[in-house]
């Protein structure tokens, strides 16, 4: 029997039977593909450039990678040689990130129903259940998929909503990194990291590229306003750079905030111990990822609770284990959590195991693998209400 990892041509008779269609892989989906690639006889199809500075993951090897080239016109997306590997490839199962912008995922869909291939689609799926004009669009598109994978239950819920069947929408979380940042934590809960800032002080973290729809300016805002009403003195530690950086430094120091500025960190110990020592990592605006890795380091994440306009990730945020959830865009209501927090996580030990929790049973490339099998082998769906469940079956506030 042939090696079912070795490059692929795009030639009649290959063995490879899924296919894993992307734009482009990017480096943060580590975790996810050297699991895909170690589970599942999988060849890889994407461009071998990434957009917007992002760095694309480089694949070994020995695993099957097609580079497929994306013309982009305005938001719309074209990939030809997607087309010539559902036209032509022997795959059972084909995989496609589920982005209705992506003109040629539309008829790469349609060819594989004609050739009697299986269509999983893999993506945020729909943010709410109106019946918009853009609902209306996603489902249409969403109809050519015959399984969809999405990263969370609310998404799961609005299609349920809009008439699709449950068994077919599969809620498989989202995850980073995570047996290498497991390797370093594992180190870090070792008594050798200590806080040494003075009791009564909230540290907060900060870790993105710093632009306006982070909101960190509500966030400092809160904390002038907590300052006024709390003896809780608040430290700031920001990871990252971007074009607000001026403004933002301009506005600690016109409210006399204690923030420090990090600039750009890439090295993951140097992450990881920041948000280690952090008693909670907050993002004003949207939580995606950063809610993943403050967890996994056992630091809790406050964020906005409008989930429409949220990321996926923010079903993390358990109210009172792993976080908690502000008014959209209200400072007064994020300043009243920042005074009450150390009374709401009074045990930091607690705390982190509950964060941990999170990630360690849910947000995981094991989990995540598991769901994705499921949909490509035609399983029925599990419910998919893990995140939301996990603090009633045993882990303890």
């Amino acid at each position: 029997m042939p090696d079912l990892k070795q490059s692929h041509t795009g030639n009649k008779g290959e063995t490879s039977k899924v296919a894993i269609c992307y734009h482009f892989f990017p480096h943060y989906r580590k975790g996810i593909i050297e699991e895909i690639y170690k589970e599942l006889p999988a060849t890889f199809i994407g461009d071998s450039t990434g957009v917007e500075g992002i760095k694309t993951f480089q694949f070994p090897s020995n695993v099957a990678f097609i580079p497929a080239k994306c013309i982009y016109i305005g938001k719309l997306m074209i990939q030809p040689r997607l087309l010539w590997e559902t036209l032509t490839g022997q795959y059972s199962t084909y995989v496609f990130l589920a982005n209705p912008n992506h003109l040629t995922t539309w008829i790469a869909a349609c060819i594989c129903r004609l050739r009697k291939k299986r269509v999983v689609f893999w993506g945020h799926g729909f943010k709410s259940s109106k019946p918009s004009n853009n609902n209306v669009i996603r489902k249409y598109f969403f109809s050519l998929a015959h399984a969809f994978y999405t990263y969370g239950f609310n998404a799961k819920k609005n299609a349920i909503t809009l008439g699709f069947n449950p068994a077919n929408i599969y809620v498989g979380f989202n995850s980073l990194d995570y047996y290498s940042q497991l390797s370093i934590r594992n180190r870090l809960t070792a008594p050798l990291i200590k806080s040494s800032t003075p009791e009564n002080t909230l540290t907060i973290s900060c870790i993105s590229r710093l632009t306006y729809t982070c909101r960190y300016d509500i966030l400092f805002d809160a904390i002038a306003l907590a300052k006024n009403s709390s003896s809780i003195n608040f430290n700031v530690v920001i990871i990252g750079d971007g074009p607000e950086r001026s403004s933002l430094e301009a506005k600690a120091k016109e409210l006399q905030l204690n923030v420090e500025f990090l600039g750009p960190v890439y090295e993951e110990q140097r992450i990881a111990e920041t948000l280690y020592r952090s008693d909670v990592t907050i993002s004003p605006g949207k939580i995606g990822l950063t809610a993943m890795h403050s967890l996994m380091y056992g630091t809790p994440v406050i964020s906005h609770d409008d989930f429409v306009s949220q990321m996926p990730e923010v079903e993390a945020v358990v109210t009172g284990f792993t976080g908690e959830l502000f008014k959209t865009g209200d400072a007064n209501h994020l300043a009243e959590i920042l005074t009450s927090f150390p009374a709401r996580f009074p045990n930091r030990e607690q705390t982190r195991k509950n964060c941990f929790a999170m990630i360690d049973r849910i947000y995981n490339p094991s989990k995540q693998i598991e769901i994705l099998k499921m949909a490509i082998n035609n399983v029925p769906a599990s419910q998919g209400d893990e995140a939301f469940i996990l603090f009633n079956e045993g882990v303890e506030k």
